[in-house]
């Protein structure tokens, strides 16, 4: 089978805007012609929905990601591994006398390989949460093989905690397509906050790639239109020539 292709999208921290990032990107592909499929491979504060006869536990972020990209794939494919209760993976397991089975979400990630051309794969928290009693985020994305897409806040801490998830994708032996910034609440009423977030994009593109500022959209996940408005709004806020190399790659091969 011949290496999937496709993003993994982690975040600084949890709330960061991941599955923001994640459902523009797989709306902005879908819009432009790509096969994209999506996954949530673990996740937790899951409700119970039903589908083909069958109950299990689903994440809305899941649920958001499907409705961007417009697939219809099983949810066992797209959120595999997914607990009720909202606390770190490994947690939730433990608390359900379980475990989390890295295997399971590989072997599901690969069946949606086989079913689209390209895969948007959302991650949970950032890259150290841990999903077993040894094994990260981290270990979890090096055993799908994409490239890195780090979402990121722009205020106070972002240059911390930014600097740390780079340094543990290099670690990790991973690759990094760059990092995204998003505005996930409204502006600072702080002056000097507002400053910090003005000038942190200059400091944050020495150490990666930016491949957008994203502004806050509370409206993005509406009912309606949600997905041509993630697409316009990415569209709009991303490097174009980025986004563009993107779907060249994809359209040409």
């Amino acid at each position: 089978m011949r290496q999937p292709r496709g993003l993994f999208i982690t975040g600084t921290d949890t709330g960061v805007g991941k599955t923001a990032g994640a459902c523009a990107l797989a709306a902005w592909c879908r819009r432009a012609g790509v096969d994209v499929g999506v996954m949530k491979p673990v996740a937790t504060g899951g409700r119970r929905l039903s589908q083909g006869g069958v109950r299990r536990f689903v994440s809305d972020d899941a649920l958001r990601l499907a409705q961007a990209a417009g697939t219809e794939d099983p949810w066992a494919l797209v959120n595999p591994i997914c607990f009720e209760e909202p606390l770190a993976p490994w947690i939730a397991a433990r608390r359900r006398h379980t475990r989390v089975r890295l295997q399971a979400a590989v072997g599901a990630f690969r069946r949606l390989a086989g079913r689209h051309d390209y895969l948007i794969v959302e991650g949970i928290g950032g890259l150290l949460v841990p999903l077993t009693a040894r094994a990260s985020v981290a270990e979890l994305a090096g055993r799908l093989g994409l490239p890195l897409l780090l979402v990121t806040r722009p205020g106070l801490g972002t240059l911390n905690h930014t600097r740390l998830s780079l340094e543990q994708i290099r670690r990790s032996g991973l690759a990094c397509e760059g990092i995204v910034i998003n505005h996930a609440a409204p502006a600072p009423r702080h002056r000097m906050a507002r400053v910090a977030e003005r000038t942190n994009r200059a400091v944050l593109g020495r150490f990666a790639a930016v491949r957008g500022e994203l502004p806050f959209r509370p409206d993005l996940f509406r009912r309606g239109r949600a997905p041509g408005r993630l697409a316009d709004w990415i569209a709009a806020h991303a490097d174009g020539q980025w986004l563009r190399r993107l779907t060249n790659r994809l359209t040409s091969s």
